[in-house]
């Protein structure tokens, strides 16, 4: 396995390659830079975590795995927070037995396993991504054939994506783990990015502020689009992203202060009669008594609170008491939070924390993993690298020569700046946590290789403005 990753490198480098040699690529590559940076750091707690033997064990094994880990566990608390008397009571004496030795050994993944793993292929799909998008976005016969027909193509997108989102997803979830937003978000983003360009001057004329209905009612049309996750899914977390990349799209375009202040008077005034109207869904009421009330459990006759009390007493077979089974609902974010407490500056070391015991620490809590074994410095090593890649896009968006790739390129900026925002500011509980990845860092899924298409897209368009401002 550590020889599979240590093989990825091969077609990160071959990319640097390709764009100096075939693609005469000419614009800066921070941006390539920050992205494998954290592409490397997610490498190293995935190879961490899927060494373990719960991630890496099968069937028996995996819950041998899981119970001795348990057990390690459970000895460990006591030892470092029980009192002396507590400890006499159990044992019949101060001191603590050692846990039971695991016979679970880390799976022995063969050539075969390798081969097949979504995690080798994942990235290198990704990569593919990135090359294609680069050659499409860098020509200008694309970009043109693009903004003439983006609103057919999104329509035409959008008819299948209901249909998925309607019928066949399952508590946020398309095809197991796969979330339906990814493969469609970067269409309806520069379908909306389209759609401004072509009529951004004339939504600055406005009368009391307010521009003409026939060039409104597409952006009224556009934007609700997110609104179907979040009463359909309850994907809190993907209409936070997309209502704040089209907010700041059409500040760019636009830039009317007064246009501004009638948005945020038009939400505080929908926004009540949105919550009496259509209720809001039961997963989002979660999120946020999670946030806010990390460790009481909801009351148990509370509306929203009894559909996942009910799930948990039938996945456990009894009636758990209500306490528990919320401990058990709110123990990932928990668990995260103390992983990252025990992280201190320097982290406990690759290896040596228990990040595999945050489910799903692969993935949306993969933050959580790299402060507990990398402390603050390697949670600041994401966050600079973040912080590279919104300057260097942003950079790019301002040095567009045409309003469509300045608004695609801070679109696309936005995009994995405000999703690493809501990601990190959930497991940190800075904000309500809302199951979305982390860019670049988190490699499951459509997320890995939707952000490397992004990449592409971006670098396409700095490559272009580098041309426009000298000879090739």
């Amino acid at each position: 396995m550590a020889i599979r990753n240590v093989a990825l490198f091969v077609p990160l480098i071959g990319v640097v390659l390709w764009l100096g040699r075939s693609q005469r690529y000419r614009g800066s590559m921070v941006l390539y830079t920050a992205a494998v940076l954290l592409f490397t750091l997610g490498l190293a707690v995935q190879y961490r975590l899927f060494t373990d033997p719960e991630y890496g064990a099968r069937g028996i094994a995996r819950r041998e795995a899981r119970e001795a880990k348990a057990q390690t566990i459970r000895y460990l608390n006591i030892q470092t927070g029980y009192s002396d008397e507590k400890k006499a009571a159990i044992f019949g004496s101060t001191q603590v037995p050692e846990a039971p030795p695991a016979d679970a050994r880390a799976t022995e993944y063969t050539l075969g396993d390798i081969l097949t793993s979504t995690n080798t292929w994942i990235p290198l799909i990704g990569l593919l991504a990135f090359c294609l998008a680069f050659r499409l976005f860098r020509s200008d016969n694309f970009l043109l054939w693009l903004q003439r027909h983006t609103m057919l193509i999104a329509l035409a997108t959008l008819l299948p994506f209901a249909l998925i989102v309607i019928v066949f997803s399952s508590d946020g979830k398309f095809l197991g783990q796969t979330t339906p937003w990814e493969p469609v978000k970067i269409v309806f983003l520069v379908a909306y990015a389209a759609m401004l360009a072509d009529a951004y001057r004339h939504l600055a004329r406005t009368r009391w502020g307010i521009p003409q209905a026939r060039f409104t009612l597409p952006f009224l049309v556009v934007a609700a689009i997110p609104m179907i996750p979040f009463f359909v899914l309850s994907d809190f977390g993907q209409m936070l992203v997309f209502f704040g990349v089209y907010a700041v799209l059409y500040a760019i375009a636009v830039r009317s202060r007064v246009q501004l202040a009638w948005a945020v008077a038009i939400v505080l005034a929908f926004a009540p009669l949105l919550y009496l109207g259509f209720g809001v869904p039961g997963r989002v009421n979660l999120r946020f008594h999670l946030w806010l009330n990390t460790w009481q459990a909801p009351a148990e006759d509370t509306g929203w609170w009894q559909p996942f009390l009910a799930r948990k007493r039938s996945d456990y077979g009894f009636a758990v008491s209500n306490d528990d089974a919320w401990y058990d609902q709110s123990s990932q974010l928990a668990q995260g939070l103390f992983g990252i407490a025990d992280g201190g500056v320097r982290g406990q070391g690759l290896g040596l924390g228990y990040p595999e015991i945050v489910p799903v620490s692969d993935s949306d809590f993969i933050y959580a993993a790299i402060g507990e074994e990398f402390g603050i410095l390697g949670g600041l090593a994401v966050l600079l690298a973040l912080a590279a890649f919104v300057w260097s896009g942003t950079v790019v968006a301002i040095g567009s020569r045409d309003m469509f790739t300045k608004l695609m390129a801070a679109g696309f900026t936005a995009f994995v700046g405000f999703q690493s925002l809501v990601n990190i500011g959930g497991v940190i509980r800075m904000l309500p946590m809302t199951g979305i990845t982390l860019p670049f860092v988190s490699h499951g899924g459509w997320s890995l290789i939707t952000s490397f298409a992004m990449l592409g897209i971006l670098m396409a368009i700095a490559h272009r403005n580098a041309v426009a401002t000298g000879p090739e």
